[in-house]
């Protein structure tokens, strides 16, 4: 298979002298760059000194905002710090008042300063009063039981072991509460 045959002539070209263009003043006026005067060139500063003190006044007062917030932000957390102590001793002196209220209502306590600083007694008797609507008031006697009477010390034990008793479940609720 034969290649087609391609005939390879150098071209001759003619160089062409370095022309240039010149043109009649008077055709065209040559274009000068254009000078703004100094009042416009005052008034672009000052729109650009204007927009820049813009941008800082805003930056700046976003800035003082958010201190703000944050100095709020610490004082209200501090504020609450307080208020959580406050609430947690008001808790523990309610506690405290209730055991001091319930040591005071004992009735082992009670019945020990009736006898030693009012110098009560045991009731010898028991009467009961009836009030009718017309007549008068009727007494009737009912005899004191006698197996009260007959051992007041071991009841007294017995009443002051109860009261000890109720004394520390009652520290020992007050104590597991009052860590809150």
């Amino acid at each position: 298979m034969g290649a087609a045959a391609l005939r390879h002539e150098p071209r001759v070209t003619a160089r062409r002298p370095h022309l240039r263009v010149v043109e009649s003043k008077a055709a065209h006026p040559k274009k000068a760059p254009r000078k703004r005067s100094r009042a416009a060139q005052h008034a672009a500063a000052r729109q650009a000194f204007v927009f820049f003190a813009v941008i800082v006044v805003v930056v700046a007062l976003l800035g003082a905002g958010r201190v703000w917030l944050s100095v709020q932000a610490a004082q209200a957390s501090l504020d609450c710090s307080k208020l959580q102590t406050a609430i947690k001793s008001a808790r523990y002196e309610g506690d405290m008042l209730e055991i001091q209220k319930s040591v005071l209502s004992s009735p082992s306590r009670i019945q020990a300063t009736a006898v030693g600083q009012l110098g009560m007694g045991p009731a010898t008797s028991v009467r009961y009063l009836r009030i009718d609507s017309k007549e008068s008031p009727k007494v009737a006697q009912v005899p004191a039981t006698p197996k009260a009477a007959e051992h007041p010390a071991m009841f007294e034990t017995l009443m002051g072991i109860a009261v000890a008793q109720a004394r520390m479940l009652l520290v020992g609720d007050v104590g597991l509460s009052s860590s809150r």
